[in-house]
């Protein structure tokens, strides 16, 4: 079970990279203009080394490899992409509403694993990241003319989601402290 763990972990990496490079490749296709998906990049693949780099420190070596959370959190952005790649945001109007909930969600686990906090407490944390997610938005499409966000209605739901998504995923985290 561990093997395939390391395939799907390795897999999600792969379309991270690819859909990136695809974005980076082609910005003025349809699926990725005015969307700042290439640039995106800068973060995400930063971002995507965070359980490897956190396993780094001396008080993690000691526990295994989290890799299913590890995985759960790729998956965020695995989602992200192919809902550009696959041009689901622009087809489908509430499509970002599954991004949002399951992203939100799976940070909740994310920040639960790394930070050894009860689930409430990641809640509140995957709340906050989701709050500057949506500021981000927003003010990247109000000061560089881009199209993240179609309006406040977008931006309530987007959150309202991320609300469910989160709470829904803390329901499965074990009792802590």
């Amino acid at each position: 079970m561990r093997i395939l763990g390391w395939l799907v972990n390795l897999s999600l990496r792969g379309v991270i990279a690819a859909v990136l490079v695809d974005a980076l490749r082609r910005p003025n296709d349809p699926r990725y203009r005015d969307k700042a998906i290439g640039p995106r990049g800068l973060v995400m693949i930063p971002a995507s080394l965070l359980f490897p780099v956190a396993q780094l420190h001396p008080a993690r070596k000691r526990r295994p490899y989290p890799v299913g959370v590890d995985n759960l959190y790729l998956s965020i952005f695995a989602l992200d992409l192919a809902g550009n790649y696959f041009d689901l945001y622009d087809r489908f109007m509430y499509f970002d509403a599954i991004p949002h909930a399951h992203g939100t969600g799976a940070f909740t686990v994310a920040a639960a694993e790394l930070l050894d906090l009860p689930p409430l407490s990641a809640v509140g944390v995957a709340q906050l990241g989701h709050i500057g997610l949506e500021a981000q938005e927003y003010y990247s499409d109000v000061l560089f003319d881009l199209r993240n966000v179609r309006g406040t209605w977008d931006t309530v739901n987007d959150l309202l989601a991320g609300a469910v998504g989160s709470m829904l995923y803390a329901a499965l985290l074990p009792r802590r402290r």
